[in-house]
């Protein structure tokens, strides 16, 4: 038997062991007696939330370092940047550790992960669950640090000022913890929950062929009433003969039956609106994740500006709750950032095209481009082959394939200048 020596001491095993107590050691205000993870069980919650945090936690993190007004350089060794890039010292993939830190902050509008020692020297992040840990406020409901309890009911304090920790709390009417989108969703989701079990039933109780059958006599004999009763059982009710044909005996018809469809309440209908109604508490447009159907060109510009526009806000709050938490293991100008240049460009043609015409020359050497293809390189790849026809001030662009005489320059002018 526990014996707990005082209401707080009771409230942490609680706490860890996933059991709400509403007492002095919870603060009411913090209590949610609405739990993150019903939520994420319904089909609609968890296509949304997996849809974010799987686009999020693909894009490569990386660490920067600021060398003067506009410019700034890659860093890849130092301990910001080897924390990133080995975020749990090796025990999980980086993208499984930042899904599950985002879904965290999707689900519960909070996430927290905290900085541990290893034993072989370095530093290591370490999630902590939701359910493991409560904000500590102060007056007007600033977060002044976090109270963590362990398994074993073992808990510790972190102050927000003197500690390393990743931490970010969404926005709460009353209290610190946030509003989940699952509270605001509450009724929708139900409405979903009942709509399932509500067709789970009428496909296991209602009758599957509506008809009935008439005799215009008398049975001969009871034996001869069970068999064709039997036999009936197996064509209507999933046995060896369902699908097949019905025999009917002498003097017997068939009836149809006008009774009610489960197609009649459209219920399939009110849970695809559900499904919108959930994408758009996300901000995510139903149409890229299939709960509306869309056409080429609305899928397209969706998908154009999915992270410039519905993932850039989630983007945003991730990386300043980095950059704020682990800022005692940057060095001088360095900062955490999500490298978005590959997914806002557009595909191969259209990038190559661009950046073509925006630097007026080609701009890649043929041993870069074989390094991608994974090619050796070659003797006499390492310059920029230039076509005769693109010269300085020869042409507008080098995909109008005309010399530089016919392209807006002056040939002449541009030969005296070499």
């Amino acid at each position: 038997m526990a014996v707990f020596t005082s209401l707080g001491k009771l409230n942490d095993w609680a706490s860890a062991n996933n059991i709400e107590v509403v007492d002095p050691g919870q603060p009411l205000l913090s209590w949610d007696p609405d739990k993150p993870e019903k939520a994420y069980r319904q089909p609609p919650v968890f296509t949304v939330v997996d849809f974010i945090a799987r686009h999020i936690s693909a894009l490569p993190l990386k660490v920067y370092r600021r060398t003067g007004d506009d410019a700034r350089e890659r860093v890849r060794d130092s301990e910001l940047a080897n924390l990133i890039a080995t975020p749990t010292g090796g025990a999980l993939p980086p993208i499984r550790f930042w899904y599950s830190l985002i879904a965290d902050g999707l689900l519960s509008d909070r996430m927290l992960a905290i900085v541990e020692t290893k034993k072989g020297g370095g530093y290591a992040l370490q999630r902590v669950p939701p359910r493991y840990w409560q904000l500590i406020s102060g007056n007007f409901d600033v977060i002044a640090g976090v109270h963590i309890v362990t398994g074993d009911g073992e808990g510790w304090d972190l102050s927000t000022v003197d500690d390393s920790m990743i931490l970010d709390v969404g926005y709460a009417f009353a209290g610190v913890k946030g509003t989940p989108k699952a509270r605001i969703l509450k009724r929708v989701l139900q409405e979903y929950q009942d709509s399932l079990d509500y067709r789970e039933q009428v496909n296991k109780k209602t009758a599957r062929s509506p008809f009935f059958v008439l005799r215009d006599k008398p049975w001969p004999d009871k034996e001869s009433r069970e068999r064709f009763q039997r036999g009936l059982h197996e064509f209507a009710g999933g046995g060896s003969s369902a699908g097949s044909g019905m025999l009917l005996e002498d003097g017997m018809s068939v009836g149809k039956l006008d009774m009610f469809k489960p197609i009649d309440v459209a219920d399939l209908d009110a849970r695809d609106k559900v499904k919108i109604d959930v994408a758009n508490a996300f901000g995510i447009p139903a149409e890229i994740i299939g709960f509306r159907e869309g056409n080429f060109s609305n899928l397209d510009a969706f998908q154009h500006a999915l992270y410039g526009t519905y993932l850039r806000p989630y983007i945003v709050a991730f990386e300043q709750a980095l950059n704020a938490g682990l800022r005692k293991f940057a060095g001088p100008g360095e900062y955490v950032e999500f490298d978005l240049d590959a997914q806002m460009r557009g595909n191969p043609e259209t990038q190559y095209a661009s950046m073509s015409t925006a630097t007026g020359r080609p701009f890649m050497t043929t041993n870069e481009i074989r390094a991608r293809m994974n090619l050796p390189p070659v003797e006499g790849g390492d310059g920029l082959v230039t076509p005769l026809n693109v010269l300085i001030g020869g042409q507008t662009s080098p995909q109008d394939g005309q010399t530089a005489g016919r392209g807006g320059g002056d040939l002449a002018s541009v030969e005296s200048e070499e």
